[in-house]
């Protein structure tokens, strides 16, 4: 389960199509999933404009199985630190994946984060989006659609 979920998730991503017709909207962003170990990956998100060496989102990632959930830990870099409550929990949904943050007790930049992905090896559509007394502190308000390079990112 968990070789299927790695080998379904890595790869180089971007929203180039999404952006492109409407890049008010949409920034053009790159996405990258890369296996280090046998159930670690890690993944980097950064803005075509400040390129691959300065993303905005630079992870480490644990996948393990419980209760036969997928569940993605959220490390700093060099397994640094870790908050379980940011981890995510993933369900294989006929021929994709789908995710949401394990708790309600994750806390980024003073906002409580609501998160949740979709992906088919293909595809991969993300909103990620910080709430504080009811209203958006950080995120979008859309959906980020992502399609998968052929090339790779190293």
């Amino acid at each position: 389960m968990i070789e299927k979920f790695c080998n379904t998730l890595e790869g180089l991503y971007d929203n180039w199509k999404q952006s492109s017709k409407n890049p008010i909207k949409y920034s053009y962003c790159h996405l990258y999933w890369e296996r280090i170990g046998e159930n670690e990956l890690i993944s980097k998100q950064w803005y075509e404009s400040e390129g691959k060496d300065n993303p905005y989102r630079n992870r480490w990632h644990r996948v393990n199985i419980k209760n036969d959930t997928i569940v993605v830990e959220n490390w700093s870099p060099e397994w640094k630190d870790h908050n379980s409550c940011c981890d995510m929990l993933f369900f294989a949904v006929e021929d994709y994946y789908t995710g949401i943050v394990s708790t309600r007790n994750c806390i980024v930049n003073g906002g409580t984060v609501k998160s949740m992905v979709e992906f088919d090896g293909k595809s991969y559509k993300s909103k990620d989006q910080g709430w504080k007394d009811g209203k958006v502190v950080w995120g979008s308000d859309f959906v980020y659609e992502f399609e998968k390079k052929e090339n790779t990112y190293k």
